[in-house]
């Protein structure tokens, strides 16, 4: 295999992850989150569960969530253009956003689960799992070649 190939396989398969994780988002932003599991983060967390409340924290998600879609929805631009910016930008992206996602994890998975079924758990678990695995793919790519894409 030479290295144009492995470049375009790469590059195809950061484009075809982010779309995928894109997906998933927007499923766990606005089908997962909604203002009954915000009012269940908010009684779990042993706080006033007010409407205002919930849909203050909901909208916290969603901007967030948002951006963050955005910003996986990039990724199609490895399709075409592989350059090295492309490449760190997918990395800062994957890793930021499972970083920031661990941070309130285990309250938000006990409140989709408080609130509706634990199916609308996986999305954010793929994402955030995926979006490690990548990162570190990423990583060890750039560690061997000394380069990205696998050239």
């Amino acid at each position: 295999m030479d290295k144009t190939s492995k470049e375009i396989k790469t590059g195809r398969f950061i484009a075809i992850a982010s779309v995928v994780f894109a997906i998933l988002l927007i499923i766990h932003y606005f089908v997962s989150l909604d203002a009954a599991t915000a009012k269940a983060l908010l009684e779990l967390s042993n706080q006033n569960a007010t409407t205002h409340a919930a849909d203050y924290i909901l909208n916290n998600f969603r901007f967030t969530g948002i951006m963050y879609i955005l910003a996986y929805l990039a990724g199609i631009i490895t399709i075409w253009n592989r350059h090295t910016y492309v490449w760190w930008f997918m990395f800062a992206v994957y890793l930021s956003n499972s970083l920031f996602t661990l941070i309130n994890f285990s309250m938000t998975i006990k409140a989709i689960q408080h609130a509706h079924q634990t199916l609308l758990t996986f999305p954010i678990i793929i994402v955030v799992i995926g979006s490690l695995a990548l990162a570190i793919y990423m990583v060890v790519v750039s560690i061997k070649y000394k380069s990205t894409f696998n050239r």
